[in-house]
């Protein structure tokens, strides 16, 4: 139960944080222990992804620290609290969807995208029942499709199925259920057809019986951004040699989780509690999806600007400067 204390812990530490007034923050200050770049705080939406795993990983690896450099990871519930957390200075930095940290960069949060964490949508998949007749994705139309909320990723994801099969939006129904206990519910009960999830999510449920992978997104949304790095504006103006070295010490552990496949999904198993096939196969299917050294391709970053038109957040594509800073990448690990 080691791990579900921690999450516990830190998503009550979130709280306290952001909630607070009288914190000290990532204010851009050059907040330091002493010597070396001092203290970089990073707000995460979820824990139990494997995207976000090198956040931890990476603390284990020492990669920060033989930089001079100490991370705190501030766990939150959602891209949305994560742009809350780095709205009020409590966070440096941000791991978040690549629609979401646009989006709140655009309703004033001060930052930018400084790096690449997932190349596309391959790590989110659809699940539909274990004896459901649907067996690809032209089956769902006229089918429900359960989504966390209005205007999430997920329901971006869903609305994303009816466009790639060139069918009128309402093609499929989408519901609003919430989280993955929701989710679970609502399809076991018939409520939905089928629901959006992430890949470790979605093994898992098939390792224990009560669904089945249909599809991944990979194919289905393409020349975008699934999941970045953002920076605050005061960071990036007065620490960006802390940027760098965090950068630095995320794509070391990528390329170290790349080449010790044995090692990660043990740390996989321990962090995230997760059987160890479970976390075998969500090795396998995700590791070649992370980016190496933080760069997004031009196309895909037009991607992510009509993206965020197409999910209804904004009328007019905005440019990609507005939310885009590429001076820290290519990141090149020594």
């Amino acid at each position: 139960m080691k791990g579900k204390k921690r999450i516990l812990m830190a998503a009550a530490l979130a709280a306290v944080t952001i909630l607070g007034s009288g914190c000290g923050g990532g204010d851009g200050s050059g907040e330091t222990d002493g010597d070396g770049l001092g203290t970089i705080k990073v707000a995460i939406g979820t824990r139990q992804t494997f995207e976000f795993l090198p956040a931890e990983y990476g603390l284990k690896l020492g990669v920060w620290e033989k930089r001079g450099l100490k991370a705190e990871n501030l766990y939150v519930q959602g891209s949305g609290q994560v742009s809350q957390a780095m709205a009020a200075h409590q966070a440096d930095l941000g791991l978040t969807a690549g629609a979401s940290g646009v989006d709140a960069i655009l309703k004033g949060v001060p930052s930018k995208i400084v790096g690449l964490i997932g190349r596309d949508f391959k790590m989110m998949l659809i699940v539909v029942p274990n004896d459901s007749p649907i067996t690809d994705i032209s089956g769902l139309r006229g089918k429900t499709l359960g989504v966390t909320s209005a205007g999430s990723l997920t329901d971006y994801l869903a609305k994303s199925v009816a466009l790639k099969q060139g069918w009128p939006e309402n093609a499929i129904k989408r519901a609003n259920i919430g989280g993955l206990t929701e989710q679970l519910a609502a399809l076991e009960s018939g409520a939905i057809d089928a629901f959006v999830w992430s890949a470790e999510a979605g093994f898992t449920l098939e390792e224990q019986g009560k669904g089945r992978v249909l599809a991944d997104f990979g194919n289905i949304v393409q020349n975008s951004v699934f999941e970045d790095i953002v920076a605050n504006d005061s960071a990036i103006e007065g620490r960006p040699d802390a940027i760098r070295a965090y950068l630095e010490g995320w794509y070391e552990t990528v390329r170290y989780m790349e080449e010790h496949r044995d090692e990660t999904i043990a740390f996989m198993v321990e962090e995230f509690e997760l059987p160890q096939t479970v976390a075998a196969k969500t090795y396998d299917h995700d590791i070649a999806n992370l980016s190496l050294d933080g760069t997004i391709p031009q196309q895909n970053l037009e991607g992510l600007a009509k993206s965020v038109v197409d999910q209804g957040i904004v009328d007019k594509q905005p440019s990609i400067e507005t939310f885009w800073d590429s001076q820290f990448v290519p990141v090149t690990v020594e």
